[in-house]
């Protein structure tokens, strides 16, 4: 899966619902070149393909083939002589990680002088307790190691269970409101996680959260390493992301979406996220017609 820099800011574009390039981060737009396109359409016919049987609830577990017929691959070596081939449908840098996609696993590599980050993120994890009567749902929203490399270049490979229907956010370009409020709603419900254990996040954003479009569920996997105690200076802070997050996913569509729903996402949050979540299930009751399964992309 190859991916496009923003020639402006040097972000991560995606893809709008009319097929060209956009930048969540600054707004600019570009176009395909004939090169770019050959080796992008094959992947997005098929991810469509995916999103299809997904929108019929007729996806099985074996369509996620459609993808990774379409995976590149790549191969580490660790610092004792073994090879690690990952295939992959996305890659990304954030932070400086350099992040992978698999199909059960997402792959983050951190250069040698970003070693801390990997003993950051770990120790940060192994942290983060949840209440007794949502751990089921809970422990599935942050990464679950499978294992630790290093590398005999002297960078550190970390490798995290992936759901094969979980993928990375900026695979779906942009996306109708309807998806949004529902990836809104699992946010919200991860941020009443992180201010249950007084700690905030400090990277929600599009490269580090995953999605299920067939089970809606979400999950919050990269950026570990930029987590702190919280404060009253940072509190409300993943909070603020997660409305910026919801914003990019929209993209220009933001001024059609509903009034109750736009006004949430562009007021500032309320400083606490039990009571940010309470305000949240008010806007789905009174402004979005209440809570119904919504089927992805219809």
């Amino acid at each position: 899966m190859i991916t496009f820099k923003c020639s402006n800011c040097g972000g991560e574009m995606t893809i709008s619902h009319t097929g060209e390039l956009m930048c969540p981060y600054c707004g600019s737009k570009q176009n395909f070149s004939d090169k770019e396109l050959e080796g992008y359409k094959v992947f997005r016919q098929r991810m469509l393909e995916y999103l299809v049987a997904v929108s019929e609830d007729k996806a099985k577990a074996s369509d996620y083939d459609y993808l990774w017929n379409a995976a590149d691959s790549i191969t580490f070596v660790t610092e004792d002589g073994d090879d690690i081939r990952v295939r992959y449908i996305y890659t990304s840098d954030f932070d400086g990680v350099k992040m992978y996609v698999a199909k059960e696993s997402v792959i983050y590599v951190f250069p040698k002088d970003k070693s801390s980050y990997l003993e950051k993120a770990l120790s940060n994890i192994r942290k983060i307790s949840f209440p007794q009567a949502d751990m089921k749902v809970l422990n599935k929203c942050i990464p679950q190691g499978k294992g630790t490399y290093r590398l005999v270049d002297g960078s550190m490979l970390f490798a995290v269970v992936k759901d094969e229907g979980l993928f990375p956010v900026p695979l779906f370009g942009n996306l109708a409101w309807e998806d949004v409020a529902w990836i809104v709603s699992r946010l919200e419900n991860i941020a009443c996680l992180l201010e249950y254990n007084d700690v905030v996040h400090g990277g929600i954003n599009q490269e580090t959260i995953f999605i299920n479009p067939k089970t809606h569920e979400a999950a919050l996997l990269g950026g570990w390493w930029k987590m702190s105690n919280m404060s009253a200076y940072n509190r409300s802070s993943d909070l603020k992301d997660i409305r910026s997050t919801a914003k990019k996913l929209i993209g220009n569509v933001f001024n059609d979406i509903p009034p109750m729903f736009k006004d949430f996402i562009s007021r500032v949050p309320i400083n606490d996220a039990f009571k940010d979540f309470e305000h949240w299930d008010e806007v789905i009751e009174k402004g979005l017609g209440g809570r119904h399964f919504h089927k992805f992309g219809e």
